[in-house]
């Protein structure tokens, strides 16, 4: 029994003592997602800022496959020690109602450090889609039931659902085409083979500008602050809201103590205003959360995204 104790107090003093001389190596942090967009903007700003202040390298490592999950699940089964970060997005609370073996939960074997920003979604059709405007889509769609498509870059993917809950709460009829990334899913309702799509502010709104594409709607509660002539869908749908997020987590069971150093070292750097200036012309929003604050938006998505679902008649694949 004092065995035991002597067991549980050692094991305890040398867990404060990594945490007290952390970092002491190189991080990695991993994105399961391919190089390129929002998500390897961000990812290298924090590998960036956080060398700068801590001396020790830390290394962005693509792992993309899976919807996010060959990554995510990496880290899920990584040694607890604050040395395999996960660069995560809403995906994490979208895919295990799409994927019928999961290979981790998100809840009990990640532990959230920090939310750091979002990024709206904006709805683009193609120029020559005779529609300019949330109710005209709607209009059109039921006035053409199962004939729009409308793509995304997988299946599961906030652009996905974000469509699949307008369809729930309209109860239009539109056909999904997924693709392997949103590059060529865009190209194709430039060019006609696809109707519309759900897209990140920061990709859409340039395509739109030059004209290759129209925007009609935003999909956050309020209008943007940049963009304030572009409607929001909830102004037709209220309650109507998808927003891409990115936040960073560990493994479960990593000390606390470094749970909150890595939290408020995130939220110093995206409070940064050199990375706000950065980061505003393109359409991402600084939204920095704690550790506590971002378990809750997990908890919050899951059960919207459980219920988008079912709604939708998702079946786990």
């Amino acid at each position: 029994m004092l065995r035991a104790a002597f067991a549980v107090i050692a094991l305890v003093f040398s867990t404060l003592v990594a945490a007290q001389n952390y970092p002491s190596r190189p991080i990695r942090l991993i994105v399961p997602f391919p190089p390129g967009g929002t998500n390897e903007l961000l990812s290298r700003i924090i590998s960036q800022r956080l060398q700068e202040k801590w001396g020790q390298p830390v290394i962005t490592e693509n792992r993309p496959g899976a919807g996010g999950n060959i990554g995510a699940d990496a880290v899920a089964k990584s040694a607890p020690d604050g040395y395999t970060l996960l660069f995560g997005t809403n995906t994490l609370t979208m895919n295990p109602f799409l994927v019928k073996q999961m290979p981790f939960d998100v809840q009990k074997d990640l532990a959230p450090i920090a939310m750091i920003a979002t990024t709206p979604f904006i709805v683009v059709v193609n120029n020559d889609l005779p529609v300019r405007s949330v109710p005209e889509l709607i209009a059109y769609a039921k006035a053409n039931p199962g004939k729009l498509s409308f793509g995304s870059p997988g299946t599961g993917t906030p652009h996905h659902l974000g469509t699949e809950l307008f369809k729930t709460m309209t109860g239009v009829n539109m056909v999904h085409i997924p693709y392997k990334g949103s590059a060529q899913a865009l190209t194709d309702v430039m060019t006609g083979q696809l109707h519309l799509m759900w897209v990140t502010i920061n990709v859409g709104m340039p395509l739109a500008r030059t004209g290759k594409v129209r925007a009609i709607a935003l999909g956050e509660p309020q209008r943007s602050a940049t963009h304030k002539d572009l409607p929001t869908i909830a102004e037709t749908l209220p309650g109507y809201e998808v927003t891409a997020w990115y936040g960073v987590f560990a493994p479960a069971g990593t000390p606390a103590a470094i749970i909150d150093q890595l939290s408020a070292e995130l939220i110093r750097v995206f409070q940064l205003p050199e990375v706000k200036e950065r980061l505003a012309p393109l359409g991402v929003e600084i939204t920095t959360r704690d550790a506590a604050e971002l378990r809750d938006i997990v908890a919050s998505d899951l059960a919207k995204w459980r219920k988008v679902a079912a709604e939708a008649g998702l079946k786990p694949e």
